[in-house]
């Protein structure tokens, strides 16, 4: 008895596979055209009213001496502490740790 590795297929198209490919292609052409071609709506929002005040903040004329010289500047207080010279990590730190355990050699084959 013959054991069938391979079927043969008919000459003809498969349609499900056709529509299939023709599906796929249809869904790849609608993704470029919105990605790079399709102008997207622009959404209209109306400004808070606060919004307003902002455009008065923009216009000031900040000088950086005035805020350095101005006693409100002076009255703040560093919370941060700068970092200090010490030395930290190992100074090589590929180097097992002491406490730690070697692990067991492997055994060796005996004839």
């Amino acid at each position: 008895m013959a054991i069938v590795i391979e079927e043969q297929r008919e000459n003809g198209s498969n349609l499900g596979s056709v529509l299939v490919w023709v599906g796929i292609l249809i869904i790849i052409a609608a993704a470029v055209y919105y990605l790079f071609f399709a102008q997207p709506e622009l959404i209209e929002v109306a400004a808070p009213s606060g919004f307003q005040a902002t455009e008065q903040i923009t216009k000031i004329d900040l000088n950086a001496d005035d805020v350095v010289k101005s006693g409100s500047f002076a009255a703040l207080q560093e919370h941060v502490t700068l970092p200090t010279n010490d030395q930290f990590g190992r100074p090589n730190p590929f180097l097992a740790f002491p406490e730690t355990v070697a692990p067991p050699a492997r055994p060796t084959k005996t004839k």
